[in-house]
């Protein structure tokens, strides 16, 4: 579903509270995750407020060098588009969780 920008990319003060030193509080895959997802939202059409535009900018900034967006947008890409490799075992649920969705379905 195509965001039309009219949804924040961050909750509420978030943004302001990124700016104002928050980021420094976010380890660096933190804020390669959150650049990762605020760049995913853009391209699907979200529309930057300032605040937010400053937060991807300085995203940008911090993570220069330790992050490549064509990169991570083509592992992306193989890991949804991909074919299991031969021999590989599907993903099954642990059993105790098994055990827990059979209950919640009770």
């Amino acid at each position: 579903m195509l965001n039309t920008g009219k949804e924040a990319l961050f909750a509420p003060g978030k943004a302001r509270w990124l700016l104002d030193g928050g980021l420094e509080t976010l380890g660096a895959g933190e804020r390669q995750i959150l650049l990762v997802m605020a760049e995913l939202a853009v391209l699907q059409g979200h529309a930057l407020s300032a605040e937010e535009k400053e937060v991807v900018a300085r995203l940008r900034t911090d993570t220069e060098g330790d992050y490549d967006a064509e990169d991570v947008a083509s592992k992306v890409k193989k890991l949804v588009k991909g074919k299991p490799r031969r021999g590989a075992e599907p993903f099954t649920l642990p059993p105790d969780l098994k055990r827990l969705k059979k209950i919640g379905k009770k």
